[in-house]
């Protein structure tokens, strides 16, 4: 069962982690300081085993409720990507 620390990560940030508790960990040290060690350390574990196998929670939405839309910024122009290819002189 995930909880719910696990959704404050990324995905890179889980894959980065060792599980050992170490000092430069932000996730080990989110978890240690919220649970205790012991219990903190076997929660990460089972956390991060749930994420390495791709079970993690999606992330909570916007607290507006607004998707994120992407694309370019009013301005921007595209660079690359497919276009017209043109013949070389």
């Amino acid at each position: 069962m995930p909880t719910d620390l696990m959704v404050r990560f990324s995905r890179k940030q889980w894959k980065d982690c060792c599980g050992k508790g170490c000092k430069k960990c932000e996730i080990a040290q989110t978890y240690i300081g919220e649970y205790g060690k012991k219990k903190g350390l076997e929660l990460l574990n089972e956390d991060r085993a749930a994420a390495k196998k791709g079970k993690a929670p999606k992330k909570v939405a916007k607290a507006d409720g607004k998707k994120h839309k992407g694309g370019a910024k009013k301005g921007a122009k595209k660079v690359g990507g497919k276009g017209k290819k043109t013949a070389k002189t």
